[in-house]
């Protein structure tokens, strides 16, 4: 994001998690776009429990706020199986919030970066203490 490209394609299978090591890392991203840019397709490629509203809509903006959506809809599935509803949110309700508005379907009421989604969650991590 601070380069200017914007993941297209992130899901579940982008990540990978080695044990041994305790390290989660990021692959398989079929490409980046540089941002700003406009959705030309309509339904753009990738897995639609991942995708955000705006990569169904021909014309809409693509940017770090759809990431942002992205990584709101893979904290769900990694952390409360898919679920939405706060009572299979594992980890409390401040962060169920912060997830939840992340995955928002109104672009303009989600996290605005993904630095603010992280330091809205670590916020909530505190306040759960």
């Amino acid at each position: 994001i601070r380069q200017g490209y914007v993941a297209i394609d992130f899901y579940d299978g982008s990540i990978l998690y080695d044990a041994k090591s305790a390290r989660t890392l990021i692959c398989d991203i079929d490409f980046y776009i540089r941002t700003p840019c406009t959705n030309t397709m309509g339904r753009m490629w990738g897995s639609s429990r991942f995708m955000s509203p705006e990569e169904f809509m021909l014309g809409a903006v693509i940017d770090e706020v759809t990431n942002v959506y992205a990584m709101g809809a893979t904290a769900f599935v990694l952390l409360a199986d898919g679920n939405r509803s706060p009572e299979a949110w594992p980890l409390g309700s401040a962060r169920y919030a912060v997830v939840r508005k992340a995955v928002s379907e109104d672009r303009n009421d989600r996290q605005q970066s993904i630095e603010q989604l992280i330091t809205e969650w670590k916020r909530a991590k505190e306040e759960q203490v």
